[in-house]
Formats: C-alpha cells, sequence, structure tokens
C-alpha cells in the first residue's frame, strides 16, 4: 500500500511539473511571437515610411517633411531677429523652419528664427544682438548662431569659443547691409549671399556632426491627439507685443498675431502660421542693471504641446550643456510633433499660457 502511495505521489509530481515547464514554455513563445510581431510591424512601418521618399530626400529634422539631402543634410542659420514695434513688420522671417521667441529686457521679445532652406532668402531682418540664452536653444538643433552685436553675457560666451557669425567683425560688410527706409538699429540685414559670405569668413561648416539624429520626433500622418484641452486659441504671456495664435480647422494651422493684428512678412505680405506651437516653462532670474534675462535651460520642467486644436501637457529634459532639450508626454514616452513648421517659445515659470476653445 505504501508502494502504491509513493507511486502515486511521484506519477502526480511529474505530471505537474511537466505541465509547469510546458506552460513556461508556451509563455516564452508567446512572448518572442509578440515580440517578432511588433518587430515586423516596426519594420514594416519604417519601409513603408522610407518607400513614401523620393529618390535624393530624406526628412527635415526641423520639420518631419521630405526634403532634398541637399537641403536636409544641412545645418539651419539661426538669426536673431527684431521684434520691436518700430521694426515690423519683418523681412524673410515667414520662410523659417522654426522660430523661438523668449522675453528679453523690458518686457520686449525677440526671435531666432531657423532657416535651413535659404534657397530663396534674398532678404532677412532685422536682424539684432545676441543673448546667451538664445545661443542655448541654437544649440539645440545644431544650428548657425547669426547676430549683429550682443549682450556682455553673450559676448562673454563668443569669447569662450562659441562660433558664431557676427556683425561686429571685419568681415560684416560681405554679411550685412543697412537699408534707408529704417533709422538705425533697425534696418539691419542679411541674405543667403550673406550668410554663404559669413561661412567663408568664419570657416563654420554647414555639414551636422557625424551621426546626428534630431531630437524632434514627428508623426508619419496627420495626428489629432486624442487628449488634451482645447486650444483655437492660444495667448502668449508677453505684455509689450501681446502675441496670440488663432487655429484655422481648413488647413490645421495656427496664425500668429501680435500688436493687435496679424504678424505679416514685408518680403510676401502673407502672415505667419506653424503647425505646432511648444511652449516651455522655465524659471528666469534678472541678472543685470539693464534688465537682462536668464532662463533655467539645464534640467527638467514641463510645458504644452499644442496642435491640430489641442493642447498637451509635456515634461522637457536637458540634463547637461552638451546634450540637447527633449519632450516627453506625462507619462515619459516620447512627444511627437506633426509635420510642419513649429513655434516655440521660453515661457517664465511664473507666467501661463491661455489656451481657449473653439
Amino acid at each position: 500500500m505504501k508502494k502504491k502511495f509513493i507511486l502515486f505521489l511521484f506519477t502526480v509530481t511529474f505530471l505537474f511539473c511537466l505541465t509547469s515547464c510546458g506552460g513556461k514554455k508556451e509563455t516564452t513563445a508567446q512572448t518572442e511571437s509578440e515580440a517578432q510581431t511588433e518587430e515586423t510591424k516596426k519594420s514594416e512601418t519604417k519601409k513603408e515610411t522610407e518607400e513614401t521618399l523620393a529618390e535624393g530626400q530624406m526628412y527635415s529634422y526641423l520639420t518631419g517633411e521630405p526634403v532634398d539631402q541637399a537641403i536636409g543634410s544641412k545645418r539651419p542659420f539661426a538669426i536673431m531677429i527684431n521684434n520691436i514695434e518700430d521694426a515690423i513688420p519683418q523681412s524673410g522671417i515667414g520662410q523659417a523652419e522654426i522660430v523661438y521667441e523668449c522675453l528679453v529686457e523690458y518686457n520686449i521679445t525677440r526671435l531666432l528664427c531657423e532657416f535651413q532652406d535659404i534657397e530663396h532668402l534674398n532678404k532677412v531682418g532685422s536682424v539684432r544682438s545676441a543673448r546667451h540664452y538664445y545661443m542655448d536653444l541654437a544649440l539645440d538643433d545644431s544650428a548657425i548662431f547669426t547676430h549683429f552685436g550682443q549682450s556682455i553675457f553673450a559676448e562673454e560666451r563668443i569669447k569662450n569659443g562659441y562660433p558664431t557669425i557676427s556683425g561686429l567683425s571685419g568681415y560684416s560688410e560681405s554679411v550685412f547691409w543697412r537699408s534707408d527706409d529704417r533709422p538705425a538699429p533697425h534696418n539691419v540685414y542679411t541674405s543667403k549671399d550673406g550668410l554663404n559670405a559669413g561661412l567663408a569668413a568664419t570657416g563654420i561648416s554647414r555639414d551636422y556632426p557625424a551621426n546626428y539624429e534630431g531630437r524632434l520626433n514627428f508623426f508619419t500622418s496627420d495626428t489629432v491627439p486624442e487628449e488634451g484641452d482645447d486650444a483655437w486659441k492660444v495667448t502668449m504671456p508677453f505684455e509689450y507685443n501681446k502675441p496670440w495664435f488663432e487655429y484655422h480647422e481648413d488647413d490645421g494651422l495656427y496664425y500668429r498675431f501680435q500688436y493687435g493684428g496679424p504678424h505679416i512678412d514685408a518680403e510676401n505680405n502673407e502672415q505667419l502660421t506653424f503647425k505646432n506651437l511648444i511652449i516651455q516653462y522655465a524659471d528666469r532670474s534678472v541678472i543685470s542693471e539693464q534688465d537682462h534675462q536668464d532662463y533655467t535651460l539645464i534640467g527638467k520642467g514641463t510645458g504644452l504641446l499644442i496642435t491640430n486644436g489641442k493642447a498637451v501637457k509635456i515634461l522637457w529634459e536637458r540634463p547637461s550643456e552638451s546634450d540637447v532639450t527633449k519632450y516627453y508626454y506625462e507619462d515619459g514616452s516620447p512627444a511627437y510633433l506633426n509635420r510642419g513648421k513649429s513655434y516655440i517659445s521660453v515661457v517664465p515659470s511664473e507666467t501661463a499660457v491661455s489656451c481657449a476653445a473653439k
């Protein structure tokens, strides 16, 4: 009887172990199958994306749109643009792939316009002096910083080796010119030929660094965020020029306004439009008696990604000066933009951007 019980116990144990191992093997096989399926999907998506490109094209690091490799493989120029009321309408800025806006002294703002395709850039400006935190923004996109003058804080960085195309240099007359229709300092301009002359004079290369990867992620097709607040009118908290954006559902773009009316490019009389608006909240401080500003751009913070009528809360992160700023959803996954031009603003964290429904 005892032998029968032991034999029975051995049989049950063996069958249990066999079943358990079989279950584990099945789970492992299922996991491997799911992983293979996911990899196949990624591969098919990548293949599908690659097949949409014509020969000799690539996706722009700045807009996510197809561009000729001769354009997309070149670093953009980041040009400091005057935005005081006496300097509007500006010229050429509607061609910029990315436009940054930040506060400078006494509540005015300046723009940093990034141009990758300069083929038709015949006049852009007026060009103004550098502020050091705009130089950080240019570094985010490996852009060639271009300016006419600089603050003492920007000058310190330039002296320490930050390469720029400068209006206060021996070669400046080949890069910039002054128009006679406005008083100085609101009448400095440059162009495609001037920018290329600046490259020749400084030796700065337009080639991206080896193994360069853009910092922005783009959807492969136009996407409306599933979550987020309605954002049909977006009002910036800048007191002097009082800018705002209005969303047009017919073309999916945000139209920019300031100083009480449309923000116009003088060269084509068209209003500035953007597919994406990115708000990056950052702590700021005043660092001089002349009200020079400083922003904490190294570290982490919060913000908004606004596209297709929706404002989604995001996080931004730039661990060190050698890194670039990247954007994430609140769950920590990478944030995605829709393909097209973007407006990016560093906004003091003690203020807030207002988003209104339709």
